[in-house]
Order: C-alpha cells, then structure tokens, then sequence
C-alpha cells in the first residue's frame, strides 16, 4: 500500500515539469500547450504573459501536438521563436513556426496630480496599476518607496508613469554649501560654519571642512544645512 501511494506521489509530482502532448491532445487548443510549455522556460519569474505573433488561427485549433521545441529561446526582450509539430485528424503531420513575445507583470507608479520641479512626493501623490511589459523595457522603480520622499527633477502632470530618471534623492545638503556645524552635549552647545565636502541626505554622514579651523571632520546631516558632530 506505501509503494502504491508513493508511485502515485512521484507520478503527480513528475507531470507538474513534464509537458504530456498526447494526454492533453483533445482538452487544449495548441495555443494552450504551447504557452505552457514557454512559461516552463520562465517558471520563476512570475506573472507571464505570451503574445503570439503569427500562426493565430492555427494556435486556436485542438489540434494533436506531438513535439514542442524552442527554435529560439526567448532573449532578454522576451522574443523568442517555437517549432511545433501538428498532426491533423486524417494522422497528417506537419510543422510549424511560431514567434513570440513573454511579458512580464510589472507594477508600475503613476502621478495622481501635478507636480512641479523640485516637489517631494508624498503617499498620497501616487497611484498604481499593474501591466504587462518586455523584461528590459522601462527603468522603473521596483517599488514605491523607490518613490516617495524623492524630488521631482522636471515639471510632472498627472497620470505620469514614473522612471527613475525622473526623480532624485532628497539631498538637504548639496557639496560645496556652507553649514552649520553643531556639536552637543548634555551640557554644552558649540555652533561654527563649515563647508560641505560631499553632498547628502537627512541620517548621511558626510565630510565637512570647519571654516575657521580648516580642518575636515565627519558629521551627520540632521536638518537642512545643519550637520552634527562629536564633541
């Protein structure tokens, strides 16, 4: 009885990864075995989506399909290129090619209203919608905190899809500006001017030079223009 039922395990477990033509020749069109068997190139991926670019009709026949093979396997655009053998109802075989192109299910982050250069995006700025694209087409954010606290680098309207060339860090210290540099304790509060060496971020640690002393330190940025340091 254990031998039986790991037979049947293995058996269930062996057509999950094995595409079976014959068994499915009458349940399936062709177009159906033939997306099953791309997405096997892509099964860790995700989402999929395959667009078929000829043999349309041919693709929505339930037709019996002896052998599926990549003529050319899907590059990195998802374009790729499938040999199939067909064989009619008279037993009549014959081969055909078809191309194709795998999508991706990409999230993608649009703009719920206008914005103009040098505005900070906020939660509440942004939307998303889900779509199909190639592999390497867009450079989007993965993700939308990829977006929010960013700053808008050109005039933006709503509806806008947004791509990572289009918004910065939010940099409250550019390279080059003068600063105050603080340095606290429990007791005391020292406050000169300094230089930044390097630009950054609220939380960044950057390099600043004391303007009376000439010496470089590192600091880190707590406010805009305002750098903290050791005491």
């Amino acid at each position: 009885m254990r031998f039986a039922l790991y037979i049947l395990l293995f058996t269930i477990h062996y057509s999950l990864f094995t595409f079976s033509p014959v068994f499915a020749a009458e349940q399936f069109t062709v177009e159906a075995k033939v997306t099953s068997f791309i997405k096997q190139f892509y099964s860790e991926k995700g989402d999929i989506y395959i667009k078929f670019n000829n043999n349309t009709e041919v693709l929505k026949d339930k037709a019996k399909v002896s052998h599926i093979n990549f003529a050319k396997v899907p590059d990195s655009n998802g374009d790729g290129l499938c040999t199939i053998e067909i064989e009619d109802k008279r037993g009549v075989k014959k081969n055909i090619y078809v191309s194709f192109r795998a999508l991706n299910k990409k999230r993608l982050y649009t703009l719920k209203q206008n914005l103009k250069k040098g505005d900070i995006v906020t939660a509440r700025d942004i939307a998303n919608k889900e779509v199909f694209l190639s592999e390497d087409k867009g450079n989007y954010p993965s993700e939308i905190q990829d977006v929010i606290g960013k700053v808008i680098k050109k005039d933006m309207n709503a509806g806008t899809v947004f791509t990572n060339d289009m918004i910065e860090d939010n940099y409250v210290i550019k390279k080059n500006e003068i600063v105050s540099i603080v340095a606290q304790s429990k007791r005391l509060s020292v406050e000169t001017k300094g230089r930044a060496e390097e630009k950054g971020r609220i939380g960044d640690t950057i390099r600043v030079k004391n303007m009376t002393s000439q010496k470089e330190i590192l600091g880190k940025i707590t406010g805009s223009g305002v750098v903290n340091v050791g005491m």
